[in-house]
């Protein structure tokens, strides 16, 4: 059934395994619980948009973002932990989202040496 406060999210009972269906498979659609989707349905970019995901790892924030955003404008996604970058490089490739720039380096850090 469709969640009550985010339409756009499917809600499945716990006994229900999507981890081996096609479509989880072929990255079209992506799991996730309701509390990791509200950051991106509030922010809710529209295409076209700059954002920066300070905290990317594993993707599923980041695809989502992808996602409102149609894959039209950038998300800058950084992690500082390389495998945890790796995990979110594969997540957007999975995914399809070619308007993310994956970034291994410690957000905090880029930010101080540019302000």
């Amino acid at each position: 059934y469709r969640d009550v406060d985010v339409p756009e999210l499917l809600v499945f009972r716990h006994s229900v395994h999507l981890t081996e269906h096609p479509l989880y498979q072929s990255g079209d659609i992506i799991l996730q619980d309701k509390a990791s989707c509200l950051p991106a349905l509030l922010l809710r970019p529209p295409p076209g948009s700059s954002v920066v995901d300070a905290c990317a790892a594993p993707g599923n924030k980041t695809t989502h973002l992808a996602a409102l955003m149609r894959n039209q404008g950038t998300i800058f996604a950084f992690d500082k932990d390389y495998k945890r970058f790796l995990s979110l490089k594969e997540m957007v490739k999975k995914s399809g989202a070619t308007c993310v720039q994956a970034v291994c380096k410690d957000f905090l850090q880029v930010m101080s040496r540019l302000m």
